[in-house]
């Protein structure tokens, strides 16, 4: 019985690994092939290009507009994450210290934004974002984002705040520190791993997002991401260059996640252990 259960779980493991690993060789291996491995006239693709070559780079990083496309993702994502953080964090202290009647319900207000699917709620909030001037602009896609972030900023933030015993609060408010100072010095220091993986998740989000982005900017090739990019290009590029384009969009998300990934443990777990 127990050489069945191991089986099963070496099983189940490598499957899980083969299904991260199978796309990512897929989507690397089209980024350099040459024409000849993809139009093989009916004869089977090889397992590795025959000539492989890295002439979509070459060409996407002489392409002015990809440098463009790349710091619009830059400035919506990185904008995204600190209106989402000036706004959840203290929203997170306040819900996660103080039981305020209802706080049950504000809670499932919160929340309730991401239960419905993002085709759902994009068609009014693009609706709303025409009539106040904010549709086809930078501004419309990173509120939009910052909505979509918040729940998860909020959530983690309560977490990380929870976490932190109350005693050291009150004793620095005995000590004579103000409410502010208490906040700024003790407290934001000792739940920066929860608030800093709810940076990491809402820069993830606003990096990847497409279904927003393309309702709002709306054909405003100056405003566009890289997934707004690879959507206008998909028809018309070969499969190496839109694959050399998945590559760029995925590689800072898979360095990004590496470097900062204690933080992100650190962050699921916050709260679990008081």
């Amino acid at each position: 019985m127990g050489s069945t259960k191991r089986s099963l779980w070496v099983a189940g493991i490598l499957l899980a690994v083969l299904m991260v690993i199978v796309p990512v060789y897929l989507l690397v291996k089209y980024s350099i092939s040459d024409i000849g491995s993809i139009n093989t006239g009916g004869a089977a693709i090889p397992l590795w290009p025959e000539n492989p070559t890295l002439r979509s780079y070459a060409y996407l990083f002489t392409d002015h507009n990809f440098y463009q496309v790349i710091l619009n993702s830059v400035i919506v994502a990185f904008s995204t994450v600190l209106l989402s953080m000036i706004i959840g964090v203290p929203a997170a202290y306040f819900l996660g210290r103080y039981r305020i009647p209802g706080r049950r319900m504000v809670l499932l207000g919160i929340i309730s934004v991401r239960l419905f699917p993002d085709i759902v709620s994009v068609i009014p909030i693009t609706e709303f974002f025409i009539h106040t001037g904010l549709h086809q602009t930078f501004t419309g896609v990173i509120l939009s984002h910052t909505l979509l972030a918040l729940p998860y900023v909020i959530f983690i933030g309560i977490g990380a705040f929870e976490s932190i015993p109350v005693d050291l609060e009150q004793q620095a408010w005995v000590l004579g520190a103000s409410r502010y100072q208490t906040f700024l010095k003790i407290l934001m220091p000792l739940a920066i791993p929860g608030l800093a993986a709810a940076a990491i998740y809402t820069f993830l989000l606003s990096w990847d997002e497409f279904i927003f982005a393309y309702y709002i900017v709306f054909g405003r090739q100056e405003l566009f991401t890289m997934t707004l990019y690879l959507n206008g290009i998909k028809h018309a590029a070969p499969q190496n260059l839109l694959a050399a384009i998945s590559v760029c969009l995925s590689v800072p998300v898979v360095l990004f996640s590496f470097l900062v990934q204690r933080y992100m443990i650190a962050g699921i777990s916050t709260g679990s252990v008081k």
